[in-house]
Order: C-alpha cells, then structure tokens, then sequence
C-alpha cells in the first residue's frame, strides 16, 4: 500500500487578489531527508522559516531556483489556481483530490497537512475527502513556522501568485519549474 504525505497551502484569501491558489506537495518519500534538504536550502538562501511575503524577493527567489536545481518535488508539487470570488473550501478540496489521484496507484493511505486549518474546517474537509474517495484518516493543522514542506507550499504558492501579478522573475521561474516537473498544473487538465 501506497503511503502519501500531503502538505498544503494557499494564498489569494485577502481582498486584493483576483485568484485564489491552492499547492499541494504529495511526496511518498521520507520526510525528514526531504526536510532536512529544505532545510539546508534555506539557511542557505536566507529566508530561513519566513513565510514569501515576508522574506526580502531576492532571498525568496534563491530558495525555488535552488528547490528547481535539486529536483526538490519533483512531481510532487501540484497547484491549482481558481478566478474569485469563491468559497475558500472548495478549492482545497478539489486541489487534494486532484494531487493525491494523479499520485496513487492502487491501495494507498494520505495523511494530509493544511497551513493553519481550524478542527472544525478540518473535520469538514476530511468528511468531503471521503465523500470523493480519497482515503485518509483526518486532516491535520500544521503551521508553516513549525514545517518545512509547508514553507515549500507556501514559496510556490507567493510565487505563483506573482505569475498572475506579471512580475517576470517569477513567470521565468514558474515556466522553468514546470519544465523540470518540479511544478505540476493541474487545472491546465480539467479532466483530472
């Protein structure tokens, strides 16, 4: 049996923004080698445990160019981005549906992490997870302070925000991402 670890966040709840993103890290591997290396890459880029629109734009972009040249996630950050105005649940919902079925083959158990989910949304969203199939025990609040696949989540989700604010240095970086699978679309294929 398949045994996934899935880590979310978003951005794009404040009034200011017209979309709404959801990423979605889907890994099978060990944890803490995968922390331990997210880790080391932001001692190193100086963003440390900041979130993307806290740390400065040079250190933030350093952090993904070297999570790209490390294949960090590679097929195993999945996005999804929605026009607003819309409900904050379902896209996350939809989002964790759509990663974790692009990533199961066959028997498989998720434990699943949100940025910041309160009990109640939680249990709400671990009973329409079972509604559509998705096998998991209940859905687990995490805060990207204490997390380091969260804080992952969070830099793409910062960045790409910015794509659909056209700031170039993030369409470059989203665009080599994906040319590397280190980013996966998934509302590029609805049938998903």
């Amino acid at each position: 049996m398949q045994k996934f670890y899935c880590y979310i966040d978003e951005t794009g709840q404040d009034t200011k923004s017209e979309v709404f993103v959801v990423v979605a890290v889907v890994s099978e591997q060990e944890k803490n080698k995968l922390r331990e290396s997210l880790v080391n890459i932001e001692k190193i880029s100086k963003t440390g445990h900041r979130k993307w629109h806290k740390s400065k734009p040079e250190r933030r972009l350093r952090y993904l160019q070297m999570v790209i040249a490390q294949k960090i996630g590679k097929e195993e950050v999945f996005f999804a981005s929605y026009q607003k105005p819309l409900p904050y649940f379902l896209p996350i919902l939809e989002t964790i549906e759509r990663a974790i079925k692009l990533k199961a083959k066959g028997k498989y158990q998720a434990t699943i992490c949100v940025d910041g989910i309160d009990k109640k949304k939680a249990q709400e969203l671990t009973n329409a997870l079972h509604l559509r199939g998705i096998k998991t025990s209940f859905i687990k609040s995490k805060r990207d302070e204490a997390e380091p696949l969260i804080r992952l989540a969070d830099m793409w989700a910062g960045c790409i925000r910015a794509v659909f604010l056209k700031r170039k240095q993030e369409i470059e970086l989203v665009e080599r991402a994906e040319k590397f699978s280190c980013l996966v679309d998934i509302t590029k294929n609805p049938s998903l």
